[in-house]
């Protein structure tokens, strides 16, 4: 699953840390695995509930805030990858 990530954060893609490892991410409803996660993406989908809705505001909110700032795009661009088509 490392590998097929690229070798790190499958949000964000920080690498796994020296002397640690990622985080199996999972969906609490089904147990069903999702991927490997630092710990600040991890904690992040937790402290949005693993609500998508909240995950698209926060989206939205930072798109409002800073639109022009490159990180703030790349963020954005990986979130939005996380939210189903509809």
């Amino acid at each position: 699953m490392l590998e097929a990530q690229g070798g790190g954060c499958a949000i964000c893609g920080r690498p796994e840390p020296e002397g640690g490892s990622l985080h199996v991410d999972h969906d609490h409803e089904t147990g069903a695995v999702r991927g490997l996660l630092c710990f600040r993406c991890n904690g992040a989908l937790g402290n949005l509930d693993e609500n998508v809705e909240r995950l698209a505001d926060a989206i939205a909110y930072l798109d409002a805030a800073a639109p022009d700032a490159t990180d703030v795009g790349l963020a954005r661009t990986r979130a939005a990858a996380l939210i189903p088509a509809r």
